[in-house]
């Protein structure tokens, strides 16, 4: 049986940039990047990425180039969680006004077109009815549309919008969101309340216990299934034993349904807690690097050097107050290292 994927836009989806982006050391994750695809990956869907890079085409860079990126990105992904792992890329190079002839084309594959996300389906073979687009531009949500895809756009007030954002919409999404986080949300909320098992297995929700998919398939499927309602929270259990037979006594205390239920309380959405603290994580550890970035010898000179400043305005005022060219002479030393103090904090912060 196919399975459904979720296909991931890269540039402000995954990671940061709104840009063309050729150099690996410029790869930035998008918060929550990496929880969201281990996310997407533990409930069964494949992840995919398919990102147009029209930089090729422009003759920024090279389509190596465009393979180291993701090669960085699939490796910060696993740095920050081992089972945030990309199943496959798909990119276009290609661009009608390309500089370079070789990708001078309008090509099926370049986004709103859906090549990329049909070629992915037919290499790994997926079901798009079942399957997600994720991106942050309108061409996102065409590309998914026309493959048969629910889709989910992305507007992040905390990026920079990308000139492929700014374009005007010819489809309208399933979804609007502000986060990746939430786009994830989404997609787990929609598989728990309508689940569609493979044949001979058994669906689970996102917050249940994991079970491997021999040992599912080899439980034999009951004869007369229960339908539980779907607002009932995921940790009810119900067990109905057979109906005996009608010629065989009734024994009301053995044959009665049992029904466990939990304590009348709101269930809690276990996925949407982990989703939040794998994001603090990220946050906190991105804060942490920030802080140890800030130094520089730069800096460091430039506070001796203001100390000496200070040092030099005090000197001359207690000790050379009454001569007049000696004075002038602390004064000018005073205002010289103050210039050379701003000159080094410039310096630091155009690195």
């Amino acid at each position: 049986m196919r399975r459904p994927a979720v296909f991931f836009d890269r540039d402000n989806t995954l990671i940061v940039g709104n840009d063309y982006l050729g150099d690996p050391d410029g790869v930035k994750l998008v918060a929550g990047a990496a929880p969201a695809v281990a996310k997407c990956r533990s409930m069964g869907y494949a992840t995919v990425v398919v990102s147009n890079q029209s930089g090729v085409a422009r003759g920024m860079f090279d389509e190596e180039a465009v393979r180291a990126c993701n090669a960085r990105m699939d490796q910060l992904l696993l740095d920050h969680n081992p089972a945030a792992v990309i199943d496959r890329h798909e990119y276009c190079p290609f661009h009608p006004d390309a500089k370079i002839d070789a990708y001078r084309q309008d090509s099926f594959l370049r986004k709103p077109k859906p090549g990329m996300i049909l070629a992915a389906a037919d290499a790994m073979a997926l079901d798009l009815a079942r399957s997600w687009v994720v991106g942050d531009a309108p061409r996102d949500v065409a590309a998914g549309k026309a493959a048969g895809c629910r889709t989910i756009l992305i507007v992040d007030p905390s990026l920079a919008a990308s000139p492929a954002a700014k374009e005007p919409a010819t489809t309208k999404p399933d979804f609007t969101v502000s986060t990746l986080i939430e786009a994830v949300e989404i997609i787990t909320r929609q598989m728990q309340h309508s689940p569609r098992p493979a044949p001979g297995s058994i669906s689970l929700p996102a917050a249940a216990s994991p079970v491997t998919t021999t040992a599912l398939q080899a439980s034999p499927a009951p004869s007369s299934p229960v339908k539980s309602e779907p607002t009932d929270p995921p940790a009810r259990q119900v067990h109905v034993k057979s109906a005996p037979p009608a010629h065989a006594p009734v024994n009301p205390r053995r044959d009665a349904v049992q029904v466990k239920r939990e304590p009348a309380s709101a269930p809690i959405d276990l996925s949407r807690l982990e989703l939040v603290s794998q994001q603090i994580l990220v946050e906190l550890k991105k804060l942490n690097e920030a802080r140890h970035d800030d130094f520089s010898i730069s800096k460091l000179i430039a506070g001796i050097v203001q100390v000496l400043a200070v040092a030099a305005l005090i000197l001359a005022y207690f000790l050379y107050r009454t001569d007049m060219p000696t004075l002038i002479s602390w004064l000018l030393a005073a205002i010289f290292l103050q210039i050379f103090t701003v000159s080094l904090l410039i310096m630091s912060r155009q690195k």
